[in-house]
C-alpha cells in the first residue's frame, strides 16, 4: 500500500510517505478539534472568530497549534467561575431557558 501511494505521489520515498501519513493523522483530527471549540466559544482574543477560523484552515498543523496554544493562555487569563466568558454555550443558553420558564434571577423581587 506504501509502494502504491509512493507512485501516486511522483516516486516519493517511502520514510517520506510514512512521515506525511503521519502528520496529516495529527493535523486532521487536531484541525476539526479546534474549529468546533472555536465554534463553541462566545469570546476568543481578538474578538474575530473568522481570523482565527482562517488561522487554524490557512496554517494547517501550525495553525491550529497556535490557536490551542492561545485560547489555553486566554482561559487561565478568565476570572474563576466566569463560564461565560470561558465559552460555555451550554450554560448561557441554559441561564436563558431557565430565564424564560422562571423570570429573570436579576430581577427585583417585590
Amino acid at each position: 500500500m506504501l509502494t502504491r501511494i509512493a507512485a501516486l505521489l511522483g516516486g516519493v520515498p517511502i520514510p517520506a510517505v510514512v512521515a506525511l501519513l503521519v502528520l496529516a493523522a495529527i493535523q486532521i483530527p487536531l484541525q476539526v478539534y479546534c474549529l468546533i471549540d472555536l465554534a463553541r466559544r462566545t469570546r476568543v482574543p481578538g474578538g474575530r472568530k473568522w481570523v482565527w477560523a482562517l488561522v487554524i484552515v490557512a496554517g494547517n498543523l501550525i495553525g491550529a497549534i497556535v490557536y490551542v496554544a492561545m485560547m489555553r493562555g486566554a482561559d487561565r487569563a478568565l476570572p474563576v467561575g466566569d463560564e461565560r466568558a470561558a465559552g460555555s454555550a451550554g450554560t448561557v443558553a441554559r441561564e436563558r431557558a431557565l430565564d424564560r420558564l422562571y423570570g429573570d434571577k436579576n430581577a427585583p423581587h417585590p
